[in-house]
């Protein structure tokens, strides 16, 4: 299973807190999906793995300086807990059965000019917590926590192209002449883009499913350009050579 916050794993295990058993499971469960009894901060303060994420008196998961979270609403379960749309980051969430959230750690996102905010694919180092609320625990008529399932994930591809890749080349190959446009396919209709001109004469425009590129002047200059799709995102390069 991979892990961000093993040395607090191992503490749960150590305290009885944590199963995962087969009995636990249900069908849609990611691979190496845990159950954890979280309970909270005045009868116990379980803390789910090293997020440092714990449940308030309130019934509210708060989220450490390790990460931020990403409230879902409601999910179909574990496995429905996908981060298709990071938009607001927070550091605090009410606790609701049947509800699903993600925990990211916060140097892992980018935001993009739409607002929204994805993890970069391709770094085995970057991964993020999925997490569904199964019930609320009671004691009496008290409420003193929640039982919940994670699993730790890494982000999806998308068929985003790979991560530092050359995805297009201007030269006097494909583009002889100033008024001439050299374009570049994107891999998905809902997919963002952020291109970095470096205050260079280069333009940068969306027709339909494609990326249109014109030159001001020629120059040789490789340029960044970053796409997202949903919670996912690349960072690739426009390379610009000018004909000797």
């Amino acid at each position: 299973m991979k892990k961000i916050f093993l040395p607090l794993f191992l503490a749960a295990l150590v305290s009885g807190t944590f199963s995962c058993s087969d009995d636990d499971k249900v069908p849609g469960d990611p691979e190496g999906t845990v159950t954890l009894n979280m309970l909270d901060e005045q009868n116990g303060k379980t803390l789910l793995d090293d997020s440092g994420i714990y449940i308030d008196k309130a019934q509210n998961f708060v989220c450490g300086n390790n990460c931020v979270l990403f409230a879902l609403g409601k999910v179909g379960g574990l496995g429905a807990v996908a981060p298709k749309s990071l938009e607001t980051a927070a550091s605090m969430a009410a606790v609701q059965a049947g509800h699903g959230y993600v925990a990211v750690r916060p140097g892992a996102l980018m935001s993009f000019p739409s607002g929204k905010q994805a993890m970069p694919i391709g770094n085995r180092e970057v991964n993020y917590l999925k997490i569904y609320v199964v019930s609320p625990l009671s004691e009496g008529d008290k409420t003193i926590g929640a039982a919940v399932k994670y699993a730790a994930a890494v982000p999806e591809t998308y068929k985003l192209p790979e991560y530092g890749s050359t995805v297009l080349r201007i030269d006097d190959s494909n583009y002889d002449h100033l008024e001439q446009k050299v374009s570049l396919s994107l891999p998905g209709g809902d997919t963002e883009y952020d291109f970095i001109d470096d205050g260079y004469g280069i333009r940068c425009e969306r027709e339909g499913g494609k990326l249109v590129f014109w030159l001001e002047d020629w120059f040789s200059h490789k340029f960044d350009l970053y796409l997202r799709t949903q919670g996912s995102y690349t960072k690739v390069y426009v390379d610009v050579d000018a004909p000797l």
